[in-house]
């Protein structure tokens, strides 16, 4: 499973977090949104081994700021 958290324009220039359309953090100015939204994205990456990806969205494109990629369960093997 892959997480994609989206920075979106929100009102009066401030910005938001979301994933999906649940808005975790609002209220942002653009700069702390894109820190957080990557330390989000890392520590996901790093508890979860999941597939983490911070984009920036807005009507007329989406840009990928940071792309974690996840990492293949361990297998055990009997011997």
């Amino acid at each position: 499973m892959r997480v994609v958290l989206m920075i979106r324009e929100s009102r009066h220039g401030l910005w938001c977090i979301c994933s999906g359309e649940a808005v975790l953090y609002d209220g942002l100015r653009f700069a702390h949104a894109i820190r957080l939204a990557r330390g989000l994205a890392r520590e996901e990456h790093d508890s979860s081994g999941r597939a983490c990806s911070v984009q920036m969205t807005c009507a007329e494109f989406t840009i990928t700021l940071v792309q974690h990629a996840g990492t293949a369960p361990s297998r055990c093997v009997a011997a």
